[in-house]
């Protein structure tokens, strides 16, 4: 167990515990309002869950949040069960020392004033880490808009939903803090609604959220204009297959009538057969291309790809 008890706040305690401290928990959770049901919370729930209290004598946020999710697996996850009150905040299964300014989050909690403000210093740091990953994120978007402009193909569009999913994914997880910090507001009103700390927590995760809805809406446009580009290269490839099948279809015609065994063939026996035939075939592709081109129905389909051309 760690308890945390602040020399400049006697209220604002912080008692943090492991899943396998499961003794000193039950101590805890007989001795607070609505304990014993948030124990049970605890042993049968891992995912989401938000509970308020809110009663003439005491007010307390609970509940469980996912904090991390591994984006291409979807049991892979990390969750902490968390109670707060006035006095005190209590966490379950938090692995503190994955939050990168640690140290600079407890010197802060030691200057707040209450249990609350003091969980919210915590939502703040957590909120952080989003806001590191989605700054990595945005390096990879650029990365990816300028390498489709030199080529794009199925390992490209594969990368796109990956990282669309880790949008996704990450904004799965914002939504529940911002419920979650919107709860606290609605508890406490203006016991934390002027601090400095809540109204910290409460921008930071609302500039997440607006950062994952901006990428996440660039995403969706970088996806439709790569199905845009994939449809339309497919669309000309069937277009100049059934050109040039057009073209070469006196090739195929005249060679499959010339091929034929028939005893009484009489061409066989002209003298300038073979010439004539030559010429014929040359002549009636020729003029099957001229007649498409003339209709405008072979467009730019059969010139070559600029350099730097998307299509």
């Amino acid at each position: 167990m760690l308890a945390l008890n602040y020399p400049h706040n006697k209220n604002g305690a912080w008692l943090e515990f492991g899943f396998e401290d499961e003794k000193e928990i039950e101590k805890i959770a007989k001795n607070i309002p609505e304990g014993e049901d948030w124990l049970k919370e605890i042993n049968e729930s891992n995912e989401n869950n938000l509970k308020i209290a809110i009663t003439p004598d005491y007010l307390h946020v609970r509940g469980s949040l996912i904090y991390h999710q591994n984006s291409q697996k979807e049991d892979e996850y990390k969750v902490f069960h968390f109670y707060t009150c006035k006095d005190f905040f209590i966490t379950v299964g938090l692995k503190v020392g994955e939050l990168k300014q640690k140290n600079q989050m407890l010197h802060r909690m030691q200057l707040s004033r209450n249990g609350v403000e003091n969980f919210c210093i915590l939502l703040s740091e957590i909120t952080n880490r989003f806001l590191i990953r989605i700054d990595d994120f945005e390096v990879k978007l650029k990365n990816i808009v300028g390498k489709l402009q030199k080529n794009n193909n199925k390992n490209k569009l594969n990368q796109i939903f990956r990282y669309r999913q880790e949008l996704i994914t990450s904004k799965s997880l914002l939504i529940p803090m911002e419920e979650l910090i919107n709860a606290i507001e609605e508890t406490f009103l203006n016991q934390v609604t002027k601090t400095s700390e809540f109204n910290r927590a409460r921008l930071r995760i609302k500039r997440a959220m607006t950062l994952v809805k901006h990428y996440q809406e660039e995403m969706e446009t970088l996806l439709h204009l790569e199905e845009a580009i994939f449809s339309y290269r497919g669309n000309e490839i069937m277009k100049a297959l059934t050109v040039i099948t057009t073209i070469f279809t006196p090739v195929m015609a005249l060679g499959a009538l010339w091929g034929m065994n028939f005893k009484h063939m009489p061409e066989l026996e002209w003298k300038f057969g073979y010439l004539g035939s030559l010429i014929l075939i040359f002549v009636s592709t020729i003029a099957i291309y001229f007649y498409l081109r003339f209709r405008g129905w072979t467009g730019g389909i059969l010139k070559g790809r600029k350099k730097k051309s998307l299509f």
